[in-house]
């Protein structure tokens, strides 16, 4: 029994209905075991996130809840964490003086030595030449940017190594700070109010550290919500690469040198007022541990770009562990052993984090 032309359509659009209903038809709902499985997922995601991001955090915590326990009466006495704030904030400044020239790809191994000489001139135009303290900070000050805008022209315009001239221009100034001082420390009856800029607290917060916060948000916003900070860090990414889109790399690169100076010289005169004297040979002992925190702070907040959040931290870290080493009757020398194992993490965690994802993605395949 043949079928009509109309009778072969109506059964053709039946068939296709039935399979566009087939194929329309929702999908079953997933099961409790796997809602449950991807919210672990993702909390999991979320928690090793964090702990990247904030992992010197935890480390703080960890440092400060163990030296409590091992030495509960002296550790977490207030005197000892004012001490431990004012005394490293010299420190906290010049690691944030070594993040600008980082950020662009350069090294400047010259800040440690800048330090001394505006330490030194802070010191010794009050004392020996009867300036006021004011204009003894805006020499010494002046000094460094005259500093950075040597080490900004060498490196920056003139083509040369950073690491190399930064160096060179360091020792220089250390000449400079030895002819200045004779190699002699200089101490005496500074100011009172200049002292006190140095030795104050605000409420229950030392002066220094408040500083250091204020220097660091600045820093903080200077490089990750301006135009310049962006391109900053374009520069340090792929100089080539950020000369192609415009970017005048070597006018960034200058300026991050001046303001690598600026900030040595801050806490050289920083260091006069928290002291009340100057001490010549003081630039080297602060320049690996400066670095050491610079680096260390790079794993944190921002992990693989040198931040400001991060550098102070690390500085913080690094205190908390060697204070605590100190009050348990560790010898003078475990400063050196603490800060050099801190910078030898430091600089191997981004090779030991890209091997493990590599491995992971290798054995996903």
């Amino acid at each position: 029994m043949k079928m009509t032309t109309r009778q072969s359509a109506s059964l053709g659009l039946q068939a296709e209905a039935k399979r566009g209903k087939a194929d329309t038809a929702p999908e079953a709902p997933p099961s409790r075991a796997e809602l449950r499985q991807a919210v672990e997922s993702g909390f999991s995601w979320k928690l090793k996130g964090w702990v990247s991001n904030y992992g010197l955090v935890l480390v703080l915590a960890g440092v400060v809840v163990l030296f409590a326990l091992l030495r509960p009466d002296t550790y977490l006495s207030a005197s000892n964490a004012r001490m431990i704030a004012s005394t490293n904030a010299v420190l906290a400044l010049l690691a944030l003086a070594a993040i600008p020239p980082l950020i662009c790809g350069q090294f400047d191994l010259s800040i440690g030595f800048q330090m001394a000489l505006a330490q030194s001139l802070a010191a010794g135009l009050v004392l020996h030449a009867g300036m006021s303290p004011a204009a003894a900070v805006a020499i010494a000050l002046g000094a460094g940017l005259l500093i950075g805008v040597v080490n900004g022209l060498l490196v920056a315009y003139g083509g040369l190594n950073a690491f190399i001239t930064t160096l060179a221009t360091g020792i220089v100034v250390q000449g400079c700070t030895q002819w200045y001082t004779n190699g002699e420390s200089i101490f005496g009856a500074l100011p009172s109010w200049f002292l006190a800029m140095g030795r104050t607290d605000l409420g229950f917060v030392p002066l220094p550290l408040i500083y250091v916060l204020l220097v660091g948000a600045l820093l903080w916003l200077l490089f990750e919500y301006t135009t310049w900070g962006r391109r900053a860090f374009a520069t340090g990414g792929n100089v080539r690469a950020a000369a192609l889109t415009g970017i005048d790399v070597r006018r960034i690169s200058f300026q991050c040198f001046v303001l690598a100076s600026l900030l040595s010289a801050l806490a050289g005169v920083l260091s006069t007022s928290i002291l009340g004297s100057a001490n010549p040979n003081i630039g080297g002992n602060f320049l690996l541990p400066a670095f050491a925190a610079a680096f260390l702070g790079a794993t944190s907040i921002r992990p693989g770009r040198f931040n400001a959040p991060g550098t102070v931290l690390a500085v913080y870290v690094l205190a908390a562990g060697i204070n605590g080493l100190q009050q348990l009757g560790a010898d003078f020398y475990i400063e050196q052993f603490f800060n050099g194992l801190a910078l030898l993490i430091a600089i191997s965690l981004p090779r030991w984090s890209a091997w493990r994802l590599a491995l992971v993605s290798r054995l996903r395949r």
